[in-house]
């Protein structure tokens, strides 16, 4: 049972709850017009282009578009941290929009119920982090990661 606190939502609170419900919801919104249209040559990896090396958020577009087309296998195929980003997203939005409908905070929602209990992040980042070495190494281990990146950045600047 949601439960709403007594205070109303100030006009500084509305505009933060728009705003972060535009940044939950650009994710979504943007992988299934994605699956349609296909990912536009500006969001393209930066980082990837540039040295070669696929950076840590590389492969979660894809995975955003196969869950939007029902195709968990892939999602989690694509980027492990995918599904599991993408229901955040989706819950954070719900809870969003039912402050903003309602004009009252959320007493408790399952991201409050969380920092409660979790006050140290650092380990989720670790977590997050050592993925992306064993992403790594998976692909210099099966050959798929065969770039120099100082050669890249080298011939990329002369």
């Amino acid at each position: 049972m949601l439960r709403f606190s007594d205070a109303v939502l100030s006009k500084q609170e509305r505009l933060s709850r728009w705003g972060f419900l535009g940044l939950t919801t650009a994710p979504l919104v943007g992988a299934a017009l994605f699956n349609h249209t296909g990912t536009p040559p500006f969001l393209r990896c930066p980082f990837w282009a540039t040295t070669g090396i696929p950076c840590p958020g590389c492969g979660l577009t894809r995975s955003f578009m196969a869950i939007a087309r029902g195709d968990v296998t892939d999602a989690l195929r694509m980027h492990l941290f995918g599904p599991i980003l993408f229901l955040a997203f989706t819950v954070a939005a719900v809870f969003i929009a039912i402050e903003l409908r309602v004009g009252r905070r959320l007493r408790q929602t399952p991201f409050r119920y969380i920092n409660e209990r979790l006050q140290n992040w650092w380990w989720l980042g670790a977590i997050y982090l050592g993925y992306y070495g064993l992403r790594l190494y998976s692909l210099l281990h099966t050959g798929e990661f065969y770039i120099n990146p100082l050669e890249r950045l080298v011939t990329k600047f002369s």
